[in-house]
């Protein structure tokens, strides 16, 4: 799997300068050699409520690969919680 083949869908990145223990919901917009461009709207939120904006165009977030801790993409196969179904 390559992050090039991703760009336009949702993936989950845990990078502890947005949150040190929660992955993040960003859509993947580009690949570059030192990281990835995506779209967030919690930093999206963060970035309009710094600077007083009520509107903007949608800002892309440089992300350097050296501050990803993990990330994630879904797959067609269905997971099922084993504690919600208690197994």
């Amino acid at each position: 799997m390559k992050f090039a083949d991703l760009i336009g869908q949702t993936i989950f990145v845990m990078v502890p300068m947005m949150h040190e223990r929660e992955y993040q919901h960003v859509i993947l917009h580009g690949v570059e050699y030192g990281g990835l461009w995506v779209e967030s709207e919690a930093l999206t939120q963060l970035i309009l409520a710094g600077t007083g904006m009520a509107a903007s165009k949608t800002p892309l977030v440089f992300l350097p690969y050296h501050q990803i801790k993990y990330a994630m993409a879904a797959s067609e196969k269905l997971a099922l919680s084993e504690k919600a179904f208690d197994v």
